[in-house]
């Protein structure tokens, strides 16, 4: 019997490494990752945004600690010269406001949950020649003063009283100094709680106490 027998080419090595590596490099980039990586979505933190969130960190502690020291604060510079108030966080939703409302002629607003609203002013003020000087707890010192508004039978007054650093109920009557007229209006938009804040208005400024549906206002300028 005859037999046939069919050799098959050999392919060269070479040609076989070559291959390999074209089948490599048309594989998706998918396949040459380990199985369970996960690419991240968006480039590691750099030394910057490291250096933002610090600072972001640390201005949080210092608002933090501003608040626990002074409450919230209106600030202003008139003439040159630093005016500062600080006052406690009062809802509106509270008895604070309730009595606040409820105040009848002659009497005098509380501030009964919180430290008393302090002014500390680096001028003598003048609310339409009314003069709240200067240098009253020491000569070389900056005004001090709590605040309280009064109601009285034809309006609003706010009396400022030379004890500064006392509680919301403490305010002693005989320390009281000067008392300046406030004009009262319904406030546009209510507030959720007692606000207050200066406006510039040449030639000075204007106090502005908001609560509620209550606003108060007084216009001053620095005294010469």
């Amino acid at each position: 019997m005859r037999t046939t027998t069919t050799q098959i080419p050999l392919v060269p090595l070479a040609s076989l490494a070559l291959l390999a590596a074209l089948l490599l490099a048309a594989a998706p980039i998918a396949a040459q990752e380990p199985a369970g990586s996960d690419r991240p979505d968006s480039a590691p933190p750099t030394a910057q945004t490291a250096d933002d969130d610090a600072e972001a960190r640390a201005a949080a502690r210092r608002e933090r600690f501003r608040r626990l020291r002074y409450g919230n604060l209106a600030e202003i510079e008139l003439a040159g010269k630093q005016l500062r108030i600080s006052y406690p966080d009062l809802l509106t939703d509270s008895d604070d406001y309730r009595a606040f409302e409820s105040l009848g002629t002659g009497e005098v607003s509380a501030w009964n949950s919180g430290r008393a609203v302090k002014l500390l002013a680096h001028a003598s003020l003048s609310f339409d020649g009314v003069v709240v000087p200067y240098g009253n707890a020491s000569p070389d010192y900056p005004g001090v003063y709590s605040l309280w508004p009064r109601r009285t039978a034809d309006g609003w007054s706010l009396v400022f009283n030379g004890e500064a650093d006392i509680w919301g109920s403490q305010r002693d009557a005989t320390a009281d100094a000067v008392e300046v007229p406030l004009e009262h209006s319904t406030a546009d938009e209510p507030t959720e709680k007692l606000t207050i804040e200066f406006l510039e208005v040449e030639p000075g400024a204007v106090l502005r106490i908001a609560w509620g549906d209550h606003q108060l206002l007084a216009a001053f300028k620095a005294a010469p």
